[in-house]
């Protein structure tokens, strides 16, 4: 009995640690979905959260996150630019995890944004971060880097008793805002749209990780018969496995060489995801089998 409960106790432990935030985790958008990103009421936005399947960071075929919040005079959630995630993925311990930023490629049209990222902890204790990044409306895709020590925090809500070490030590959900100043309920009513990708747990403050997210390129793309994979020196001992649409694993192999080939040519005709991991990070692009 004692050693059934040992098992039972391993197992829901390990659940529990592969649930919450984890360092260099990524949100890449490439399995189609929101991957939980959402606003408080998304029946009164004109385009709640979504996700689109091209014209990423990266152009043809790169998903990335969309939200365009609703004119001012229509009110509700949908008028505020905040989105937020409450997912076991983003919740947790950032400070044992040793997440010191977050990082993201941003897209804004319409109006200019001031992008802060906020947190909310334990007996409600809400922080946000101290100085906005200004990302100007049509200047295309631009990186993102947002320190997240507990010295970047303003707190601006919750029981007084919680530090905003404790906050991060132990979030339940984290918001990406626009506001002149910080805050957690205050973002901006404005009509604007703000485009998404590659939101990143990141445990360094460097540019580098920006071109994590190119450091494979597959080809030809759509192809017939044989897919090309080359890989980055930086992508060492790595594994690609391939899923259909629907999440079936259709391939899987440890790559000994930084150049390789798939034979598809008995695959079926659509689309797949071919994904490359190695210890520290995991990397997914779209692949069309015609």
């Amino acid at each position: 009995m004692k050693t059934k409960l040992l098992f039972i106790s391993i197992v829901l432990t390990s659940a529990i640690s592969l649930s919450q935030v984890s360092a260099n985790q990524v949100n890449d958008f490439e399995d189609g979905t929101t991957q939980d990103w959402i606003i408080g009421n998304p029946s009164t936005a004109v385009s709640p959260p979504a996700n689109v399947a091209t014209d990423g960071p990266d152009g043809i075929d790169d998903n990335y996150l969309t939200y365009t919040s609703t004119p001012p005079e229509m009110g509700g959630a949908g008028s505020k630019m905040v989105i937020f995630n409450a997912s076991s993925q983003w919740s947790s311990n950032f400070i044992s995890e040793g997440i010191i930023a977050i990082k993201f490629d941003v897209r804004v049209l319409t109006n200019d944004l001031n992008i802060r990222v906020a947190f909310q902890g334990p007996n409600g204790k809400r922080i946000c971060t101290t100085n906005a990044v200004n990302v100007a409306a049509g200047s295309g895709w631009q990186p993102v880097i947002i320190p997240i020590s507990a010295s970047n925090f303003t707190a601006v809500g919750g029981s007084g008793a919680v530090s905003i070490n404790d906050a991060l030590a132990a979030v339940n959900t984290m918001r990406i805002l626009s506001s002149n100043n910080p805050t957690w309920a205050g973002a901006d009513i404005v009509v604007a749209t703000i485009n998404l990708d590659n939101i990143t747990a990141s445990t360094t403050l460097s540019t580098q990780e920006f071109k994590t997210h190119n450091e494979f390129e597959i080809s030809p793309n759509p192809a017939t018969s044989k897919l090309n994979i080359n890989l980055s020196q930086t992508l060492d001992k790595a594994t690609v496995t391939v899923y259909d649409v629907l999440g079936k694993k259709v391939y899987s192999k440890l790559l000994s060489n930084f150049s390789s080939t798939i034979d598809v040519s008995n695959w079926n005709s659509g689309v797949y995801l071919v994904r490359i991991s190695t210890n520290k990070q995991t990397l997914t692009k779209r692949f069309v089998k015609q």
